[in-house]
């Protein structure tokens, strides 16, 4: 008799409690989805590739037929960073007072760091060099009178230095520049050596 009424209650829970477990089953499954999604959306994204625009302030020492000036450099840059390398456009403007010299260029350059993708540290030294148009004037500053000359055309850039705070929202930049006017300003080389602290705007 014991045995009958068992298996009766047995009949009749079996339903309920198979109906129960799928339920559950399925509210678990939604939560699930519901959370996938939302991780989703606030997850911040991956993609290593992006513009950023910056400046840098230093100094630029003449060489050559030019030693002894020194300019003060400014430059405006958009930063394009790669995968593997980054670029910059830049708008450097060299000067100097007394007598007045001035330099001003629009130049495109491609970086390489040394220690590739694979670095994680807050370090990134890169090696790089490109090509820029630049526009030199000068005061001759001869006795008595007021002498202007100037004159357009390519220069060649090479360029090391340091990438710092490269896994932050910006990054500071300190870099050693080398300039070498491709033609003669005023029956001289212009070419100097340039020393150079920046940074990029937040991205």
């Amino acid at each position: 008799m014991k045995i009958i009424i068992i298996t009766l209650i047995l009949i009749f829970i079996s339903p309920s409690s198979a109906q129960l477990i799928d339920h559950q089953f399925k509210l678990k499954k939604a939560d699930e989805k519901s959370f996938q999604k939302s991780a989703k959306h606030f997850q911040k994204p991956t993609k290593n590739i992006y513009f950023v625009p910056g400046g840098k302030i230093g100094m630029f020492f003449l060489q050559g037929d030019f030693n002894g000036n020194q300019l003060i450099a400014l430059e405006a840059f958009g930063k394009y960073v790669g995968d593997g390398f980054f670029a910059e456009i830049s708008l450097p403007f060299r000067f100097k007072t007394s007598p007045a010299f001035t330099d001003l260029g629009l130049d495109i350059n491609v970086f390489y760091p040394f220690l590739g993708s694979s670095n994680k540290s807050e370090i990134d030294p890169f090696v790089g060099g490109g090509l820029g148009l630049h526009f030199i004037g000068r005061d001759k500053d001869d006795p008595g009178k007021t002498t202007i000359s100037a004159r357009g055309g390519l220069g060649l850039n090479l360029i090391g230095g340091c990438v710092f705070f490269r896994n932050y929202n910006f990054n500071v930049i300190l870099e050693l520049k080398y300039f070498n006017y491709l033609r003669e300003f005023d029956e001289k080389r212009y070419q100097g050596i340039g020393l150079n602290i920046g940074a990029t705007f937040p991205k």
